[in-house]
């Protein structure tokens, strides 16, 4: 009877040492299915960009996607004119400008930039800059301060004179170049090359649907998308899916696999912005392959 009593006893042990063992391979099994589900469900971090009411003449600046990239402080700014709006040069930040719609002056010194479309402009660090619009015009702007690194200020004073040197141009002007995730009809534009911000480039895209930008990630790069006046589209990224709508600004999960897709009907048309972790990504860049590029069709971008 004791002996009985002790196989019992020993049965039991057995049990629950099994129990155990069991209980923790579910544990370490199911963590990651969570972790990933988790990583994999993140969502797609977005802010829509309102328009300013065109009868109050002033200057609106209100902060985007705070915090999202290191090194990075992004605004949106509404000038309604008669207005001017100037700024003082910084020693600590490289300062760009994406104008994303209406008519205005970009000044720097004695040169003065008139533009009645999409344009970019940045003046080199520390030289002040005036913006002006005139009466019953609106001007929208994307404002980036992108902050210079010890690294960064090593490697600026190798660069070309171009980043010496004011800097603008229209979308419309600026280079076209081919992507293998892109399709043939796709055109894709540099709107800043490499090596005149430090670890930075920008670009656009356009194409009308049924259309896509392929799945792709870039683990060396933050990046940034606006949607412009004519985009409606869809971006996903690894398994979420957001609506890309017009005038809006977003950052894709670092890296995500991402994608745009554009249906029957709509455009796509949107400015990636790139600030690449260290000099070395920028050998992503490599993938876009410049062209020949032939005049412009009508409603081509």
């Amino acid at each position: 009877m004791k002996t009985q009593c002790c196989s019992l006893s020993s049965i039991h042990s057995d049990l629950c040492s099994f129990l155990a063992k069991m209980t923790k391979i579910l544990i370490v099994g199911i963590l990651p299915i969570a972790l990933s589900l988790s990583a994999h469900g993140k969502e797609i971090p977005l802010e829509k960009l309102q328009e300013p009411p065109s009868d109050k003449n002033e200057v609106s600046v209100h902060a985007v996607l705070k915090g999202e990239v290191p090194e990075v402080v992004t605004d949106y700014i509404s000038l309604v004119g008669p207005t001017t709006h100037t700024e003082f040069g910084t020693t600590d930040s490289e300062v760009i400008w994406l104008f994303i719609g209406g008519k205005g002056t970009f000044s720097v010194q004695d040169k003065h930039f008139s533009f009645a479309d999409e344009a970019i402009a940045f003046a080199p660090v520390g030289l002040p800059t005036e913006i002006s619009v005139a009466a019953k015009e609106t001007l929208l702007a994307i404002r980036i301060h992108k902050r210079l690194s010890a690294e960064d200020r090593v490697e600026l004073p190798k660069y070309s004179d171009v980043s010496r040197l004011p800097y603008f141009k229209r979308f419309t002007d600026c280079p076209a170049y081919t992507e293998a995730i892109k399709s043939p009809k796709t055109v894709s534009r540099t709107l800043l090359p490499e090596d005149i911000v430090p670890r930075m480039s920008v670009g656009t895209v356009y194409t009308t649907g049924p259309d896509e930008v392929g799945r792709h990630k870039h683990p060396m790069l933050e990046q940034l998308f606006i949607g412009l006046r004519d985009n409606n589209a869809t971006v996903s990224a690894d398994e979420t899916k957001s609506p890309f709508p017009p005038l809006s600004i977003l950052h894709i999960p670092l890296g995500s696999m991402h994608g745009t897709q554009v249906t029957q009907g709509n455009t796509l048309y949107y400015i990636w912005i790139d600030f690449f972790v260290t000099k070395e990504g920028q050998q992503w860049l490599k993938n876009h392959k410049p062209i020949e590029e032939k005049p412009a069709a009508s409603g081509t971008k």
